[in-house]
Protein backbone atom coordinates (compact mmCIF):
# COMPACT_ATOMS: atom_id res chain seq x y z
CA UNK A 1 0.00 0.00 0.00
CA UNK A 2 1.46 3.08 -1.08
CA UNK A 3 1.97 6.16 2.03
CA UNK A 4 -1.09 8.69 -0.12
CA UNK A 5 -3.64 5.74 0.06
CA UNK A 6 -2.72 4.71 3.65
CA UNK A 7 -3.52 8.57 4.85
CA UNK A 8 -6.33 8.37 2.18
CA UNK A 9 -7.83 5.33 4.00
CA UNK A 10 -7.15 6.74 7.13
CA UNK A 11 -8.49 10.40 6.66
CA UNK A 12 -11.87 8.42 5.37
CA UNK A 13 -12.15 6.51 8.42
CA UNK A 14 -11.75 9.20 10.96
CA UNK A 15 -14.94 10.99 9.87
CA UNK A 16 -17.95 10.56 12.03
CA UNK A 17 -20.58 12.00 9.67
CA UNK A 18 -21.39 9.21 6.85
CA UNK A 19 -22.43 12.14 4.48
CA UNK A 20 -19.00 13.55 5.41
CA UNK A 21 -17.06 10.77 4.82
CA UNK A 22 -19.13 10.25 1.31
CA UNK A 23 -18.21 13.66 0.19
CA UNK A 24 -14.16 13.28 1.31
CA UNK A 25 -14.27 9.92 -0.86
CA UNK A 26 -16.00 11.82 -3.63
CA UNK A 27 -13.54 14.76 -3.48
CA UNK A 28 -10.10 12.13 -2.83
CA UNK A 29 -11.68 10.27 -5.80
CA UNK A 30 -11.13 7.27 -3.67
CA UNK A 31 -13.40 5.06 -5.42
CA UNK A 32 -14.63 4.97 -9.19
CA UNK A 33 -18.05 7.40 -8.29
CA UNK A 34 -19.84 8.28 -5.65
CA UNK A 35 -23.50 10.05 -6.00
CA UNK A 36 -25.04 12.25 -4.46
CA UNK A 37 -26.83 12.01 -0.43
CA UNK A 38 -24.33 8.52 -0.49
CA UNK A 39 -23.65 6.81 3.24
CA UNK A 40 -20.65 5.47 3.61
CA UNK A 41 -20.29 3.92 7.53
CA UNK A 42 -16.65 3.88 9.40
CA UNK A 43 -14.56 1.27 7.78
CA UNK A 44 -11.47 0.77 5.88
CA UNK A 45 -11.28 1.36 2.69
CA UNK A 46 -11.29 -1.61 0.46
CA UNK A 47 -8.17 -2.84 -1.89
CA UNK A 48 -9.30 -2.01 -5.08
CA UNK A 49 -11.60 0.41 -4.02
CA UNK A 50 -11.76 2.42 -7.35
CA UNK A 51 -13.81 -0.60 -8.70
CA UNK A 52 -16.22 0.35 -6.17
CA UNK A 53 -19.37 2.52 -7.91
CA UNK A 54 -21.91 4.02 -5.54
CA UNK A 55 -24.73 6.22 -7.72
CA UNK A 56 -27.50 8.49 -5.75
CA UNK A 57 -29.31 7.81 -2.17
CA UNK A 58 -27.47 5.05 -1.14
CA UNK A 59 -27.22 4.14 2.54
CA UNK A 60 -24.83 1.49 3.97
CA UNK A 61 -24.38 -0.29 7.45
CA UNK A 62 -21.83 -0.80 9.53
CA UNK A 63 -19.51 -3.95 8.86
CA UNK A 64 -20.48 -3.87 4.78
CA UNK A 65 -17.69 -5.63 3.02
CA UNK A 66 -16.77 -5.16 -0.69
CA UNK A 67 -14.93 -7.79 -1.93
CA UNK A 68 -13.47 -6.92 -5.67
CA UNK A 69 -10.92 -9.40 -6.06
CA UNK A 70 -9.77 -12.82 -5.40
CA UNK A 71 -6.05 -14.12 -3.52
CA UNK A 72 -6.53 -18.12 -4.33
CA UNK A 73 -3.74 -17.29 -7.43
CA UNK A 74 -0.73 -17.32 -4.72
CA UNK A 75 -2.22 -21.28 -3.45
CA UNK A 76 -1.99 -22.24 -6.92
CA UNK A 77 1.20 -20.80 -8.25
CA UNK A 78 2.88 -22.25 -5.37
CA UNK A 79 0.73 -25.73 -5.89
CA UNK A 80 1.34 -26.09 -9.26
CA UNK A 81 5.01 -24.60 -9.51
CA UNK A 82 6.44 -23.83 -6.09
CA UNK A 83 6.57 -20.67 -5.86
CA UNK A 84 4.38 -17.64 -5.54
CA UNK A 85 5.35 -15.27 -7.67
CA UNK A 86 4.45 -17.30 -10.95
CA UNK A 87 2.60 -15.69 -12.97
CA UNK A 88 0.52 -18.18 -14.28
CA UNK A 89 -2.51 -17.71 -12.26
CA UNK A 90 -3.22 -14.48 -11.63
CA UNK A 91 -5.07 -12.45 -9.25
CA UNK A 92 -9.04 -11.70 -10.41
CA UNK A 93 -10.33 -8.44 -10.20
CA UNK A 94 -14.39 -7.80 -10.70
CA UNK A 95 -15.96 -4.43 -10.44
CA UNK A 96 -19.09 -3.54 -8.17
CA UNK A 97 -21.94 -1.26 -9.34
CA UNK A 98 -24.48 -0.37 -6.68
CA UNK A 99 -27.50 2.11 -8.55
CA UNK A 100 -30.00 4.47 -7.05
CA UNK A 101 -31.64 4.12 -3.90
CA UNK A 102 -30.43 1.13 -1.62
CA UNK A 103 -30.10 0.28 1.61
CA UNK A 104 -27.29 -2.61 2.13
CA UNK A 105 -27.98 -4.00 5.79
CA UNK A 106 -24.89 -5.05 8.61
CA UNK A 107 -22.61 -7.71 7.99
CA UNK A 108 -23.20 -7.89 4.21
CA UNK A 109 -20.50 -9.14 1.87
CA UNK A 110 -20.73 -8.07 -1.96
CA UNK A 111 -18.66 -9.82 -4.03
CA UNK A 112 -16.84 -8.76 -7.45
CA UNK A 113 -18.73 -8.74 -10.91
CA UNK A 114 -22.25 -7.18 -9.23
CA UNK A 115 -24.73 -4.80 -10.17
CA UNK A 116 -26.79 -4.04 -7.74
CA UNK A 117 -30.05 -2.67 -9.41
CA UNK A 118 -31.92 0.70 -8.06
CA UNK A 119 -35.03 0.44 -5.11
CA UNK A 120 -33.08 -2.16 -3.48
CA UNK A 121 -32.86 -3.51 0.28
CA UNK A 122 -30.43 -6.40 1.18
CA UNK A 123 -30.81 -7.90 4.39
CA UNK A 124 -28.64 -7.67 7.08
CA UNK A 125 -25.50 -10.56 6.81
CA UNK A 126 -26.44 -11.40 3.11
CA UNK A 127 -23.53 -12.66 0.78
CA UNK A 128 -24.35 -11.02 -2.68
CA UNK A 129 -22.94 -13.12 -5.27
CA UNK A 130 -24.52 -12.33 -8.16
CA UNK A 131 -26.40 -9.39 -10.04
CA UNK A 132 -29.34 -8.46 -7.81
CA UNK A 133 -32.59 -6.65 -10.12
CA UNK A 134 -33.85 -3.38 -9.70
CA UNK A 135 -37.53 -3.24 -7.57
CA UNK A 136 -36.76 -6.50 -5.00
CA UNK A 137 -35.34 -7.32 -1.47
CA UNK A 138 -33.18 -10.21 -1.09
CA UNK A 139 -31.58 -11.57 2.24
CA UNK A 140 -29.44 -14.68 2.90
CA UNK A 141 -26.12 -16.60 2.08
CA UNK A 142 -26.51 -16.63 -0.85
CA UNK A 143 -28.69 -13.70 -0.79
CA UNK A 144 -32.12 -14.22 -2.62
CA UNK A 145 -35.51 -12.57 -3.22
CA UNK A 146 -37.36 -12.68 -0.52
CA UNK A 147 -39.95 -9.69 -1.43
CA UNK A 148 -40.23 -6.40 -4.02
CA UNK A 149 -39.41 -2.94 -2.95
CA UNK A 150 -43.20 -1.92 -3.26
CA UNK A 151 -44.49 -4.18 -0.37
CA UNK A 152 -41.26 -3.03 1.62
CA UNK A 153 -42.57 0.39 1.64
CA UNK A 154 -45.95 0.13 1.66
CA UNK A 155 -45.58 -2.38 4.84
CA UNK A 156 -43.16 0.49 6.55
CA UNK A 157 -45.50 3.91 5.93
CA UNK A 158 -47.54 1.31 8.98
CA UNK A 159 -45.02 1.05 11.56
CA UNK A 160 -45.80 2.89 14.85
CA UNK A 161 -43.38 5.41 15.84
CA UNK A 162 -42.74 5.05 19.89
CA UNK A 163 -42.14 8.45 21.53
CA UNK A 164 -40.27 6.51 24.11
CA UNK A 165 -38.67 3.36 24.68
CA UNK A 166 -41.14 2.94 27.53
CA UNK A 167 -44.39 2.27 25.12
CA UNK A 168 -41.71 0.59 22.80
CA UNK A 169 -41.43 -2.13 26.10
CA UNK A 170 -45.14 -2.14 26.55
CA UNK A 171 -46.16 -3.32 22.66
CA UNK A 172 -43.47 -5.87 22.93
CA UNK A 173 -44.50 -6.89 26.27
CA UNK A 174 -48.45 -6.97 25.03
CA UNK A 175 -47.25 -8.56 22.14
CA UNK A 176 -45.79 -11.17 24.09
CA UNK A 177 -48.17 -11.81 27.26
CA UNK A 178 -51.65 -11.87 24.82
Amino acid sequence: MNISRMVRSIRFFMFFDQMKRANYARKKKIFHHVGKNVRLPAMLVPLHAELISFHNNIEVASGVKFVVHDAIHGVLNFKYHGIKESKEYTEQFGCIEIMDNVFIGTGTIILGNVKIGSNVVIGANSLVTKDIPGGTVFAGSPAKIIGTFDDLVAKRKRVRKYTSCEKAWEEFQKKYTD
